[in-house]
Formats: structure tokens, sequence, C-alpha cells
């Protein structure tokens, strides 16, 4: 499938970044040398470079798909009706056009481009770490964490209390651990398969509006958690030559998780080793060299369905990675299975158990796994820790 030319997209960028990218692509000659040059993801290259280009054909521009003619300022190409003549060539061509209508997330995007000029920088960059190995990577893995939930083991059949303190120290000692157990890959990657805040909104419920017993006021545990996340990311650049980190939208939190990403985005633009995910979709991925990595909470979707959804909307990823994994959470236990040549794994969590949990009888083994993978062979290794192992 024909691609744009990058020089054709620059002027349609709407961000520095965009234009820092576009002209990497230019200069580099393709997205995974301008990816290299940059120091990011191949599929931060891809997302920029997409984004571009819908702006440039909304705006009646895709030479590549024969549409050359620029709507007015402030319009938008409505419909395009284009008739071929018998070689191919485009014999005449309708652009009906309208006035410029943004999306909700348009918005936010152009809010959040908008002001990172003014607040970007509040992290500097940190000392690197000595003899890395670009062979591998870590993958921390936490589970559902449920920050911001009250149990208290007094009212429960099990003794295992939670608040914001123990969920800190918990996440805290575990992150420790494994950081000094994983080796010296060049690359960690901070998982959070979703549900990491137990509540979301002021009101004390779940994104769906499920009333959940909660340890503090809303804004105060967000502001906790942007703390936690920063003391996770400076252990593991201690370790690591880079950081990624993702965040999963789970059932409880779809929007304190968008928040969350898009907090540290800002905090860390000024840290080069720092990269944060978009999590505007409930799908994430990463390829890294010949590795797939799809990321999803797991709610309300079976193993088959997101198979599927990658193989369709990932084709290009998919035929380039031999070893493919997706990484869920939502059941608060530990499975593995494999759905065609995808591994499918659900995690475990460090979280104790809730009163509505514990008087249905759920509970699971409390651990956080970090998975070593190699860049050509898949998973190397994994260490797990385990909530007995660990100061409360």
């Amino acid at each position: 499938m024909s691609k744009i030319d990058p020089n054709v997209l620059i002027e349609y960028a709407k961000s520095e970044r965009q234009k820092q990218i576009i002209g990497a692509v230019i200069e580099c000659g393709t997205r995974k040398k301008a990816a290299q040059k940059l120091s990011i993801h191949t599929t931060s290259v891809d997302r920029a470079m997409t984004r571009v280009e819908a702006y440039a054909a909304k705006q009646g521009i895709a030479p590549h798909r024969d549409l050359t003619h620029q709507t007015a300022e402030g319009f938008e190409a409505k419909r395009i009706s284009t008739a071929y003549k018998e070689d191919g060539t485009v014999a005449i061509q309708w652009v009906i056009q309208e006035p410029e209508k943004k999306s909700l997330q348009e918005k936010l995007n152009m809010m959040i481009e908008g002001v990172k000029d003014d607040l970007k920088g509040f992290k500097k960059p940190m000392k690197e770490p000595a003899g890395v190995d670009a062979d591998y990577l870590s993958m921390y893995v936490m589970g559902d964490h449920h920050f911001g939930m009250l149990a208290d083991a007094t009212t429960k059949l099990d003794d295992d209390d939670w608040d914001v303190k123990i969920a800190t120290q918990v996440l805290i000692d575990a992150t420790n651990r494994l950081a000094l157990r994983v080796g010296n890959s060049e690359i960690g990657v901070l998982l959070n398969v979703g549900d990491f805040f137990h509540a979301d909104s002021s009101k004390n419920e779940t994104t769906a509006g499920t009333r959940v017993d909660v340890d503090t006021r809303i804004g105060k545990t967000f502001k906790l958690a942007g703390r936690l996340f920063a003391m996770l990311i400076e252990r593991m650049l201690q370790t690591h030559q880079k950081v990624i980190v993702i965040n999963a939208r789970g059932n409880h939190d779809s929007d304190m998780a968008c928040h969350l990403s898009s907090s540290l985005e800002l905090l860390y633009s000024n840290e080069p080793r720092v990269e944060v995910l978009e999590n505007y979709s409930k799908f994430i991925h990463l390829q890294w060299h010949n590795n797939l990595f799809v990321f999803h909470h797991g709610d309300r979707i079976k193993h088959e369905q997101i198979l599927q959804a990658v193989i369709k909307n990932l084709d290009e990823q998919w035929s380039e990675s031999k070893n493919r994994y997706c990484h869920l959470g939502h059941i608060h236990h530990h499975t593995a299975r494999e759905v065609g040549s995808m591994h499918f794994e659900h995690w475990g969590s460090l979280t104790g158990t809730d009163q509505w949990h514990s008087d249905s009888g759920y509970g699971a083994e409390r651990s956080m796994t970090a998975l070593i993978y190699h860049k050509d062979h898949g998973e190397d290794s994994r260490v797990k820790i385990t909530i007995g192992g660990l100061s409360e």
C-alpha cells in the first residue's frame, strides 16, 4: 500500500513534536531509522505520521490517493467524488467542503499540545546506568492495584488490610526487588494492566457507576498516585537506559488512567529516557524488534476477539513480528493461554481483597512479575515477587 510523501505532510503538522518526527523521517528516509535517531519506538513515529496524514486528508490533501485540492481555511472535506479515465488518471473531481469539526478527543489533544511548552520540564534527566544490554527488555507487570481502595481486615474473612499507604509501600518494595533481579536490560517497561485506581470519580464510583469503598478523596488519591509513579520510574531509570510507561484503561478507572498518562507525559517531557504511551484506546500496542506486545485490561472481551482485532488493525506489525504477546488484568489471578500464534496472559495483583470480594469468597496469590524478553527470540525468563516476601 502506497504511503504519502512526508515532504507533503510536514506543513500539516500541528505541533513541534510532529514536525520533529516528520523532519526525521525526511532526513533518514525511513520511519525505523527516524525512530532510532530520535530514540523513540517506531510505533510513536507511526502514530504521529498517521495523525498528520489524517488531518491532511481532511483538508483534501492525499496525493497518493489522488487528492490534491486543499480546502479553504477553517473548512474540511465533507465528501470527495472522483471520476477516472480508462488509463487510471483523474478525469474530474468534486470536493464538497464544510466547516471544520473537532471531536472531543481532538480538542483534548490540542489542549495538551498547547500547554506542553508551558508545563514541561518538571523532571530533569537522570544519570544513565552503565553497561546495559540492548538485546533485552524487562517488563514489570503491575496487576490491578486498586489504589485508593479501603479494606479493613477486621470486617473480612482474610486478614489483608489495604489503603493508599499500604498500596504505595507494597508496590515500591516489589518494583525495587524486581529491578535488582531482572539484569541489565536496556529497556524497562512499567506496565499497568488497568484498574490501578479503585474509583474513577469524586462520587467514589467506578467508570460504570458502581459504588466502592475508598480511603481518601479522589484528588488526593491522584496526587499520591503521581508521586508513586515518579518513584517507580526513577527507580527503573537507575537500572535501565530507557523506561516506557503503559497504563491500560480498566473498568474501574477508564478516565483516571487517561489523566495519569497525560500527567506523566508532561512531567517527563524533558527526560528523553522516559516514554509514556498514549492510552486513548482500550488497546495499546508496542513493537520491539521481533516482538509485538498488545495490552488490554481484559474486561468484556474474549481472547479470540482481541486476536481478530490485532490481525485486522496491526497487520504490518503482526507480519513483522514472530513473537506475539497479549497482557491483560481484570481477573486478579494469573492464567496463560495460547490462541493461534499469540500468547495471552492475565496477571495477578498485589492487592488485598475488598469487602465485597472477600464476602463473595474471591481470593488469589498476591504477586508481581517481571518478564525479560530477547529482541529476536521473545521471552527469555521471568521473576515473580509474592506478597509474603514484602514488607507491609
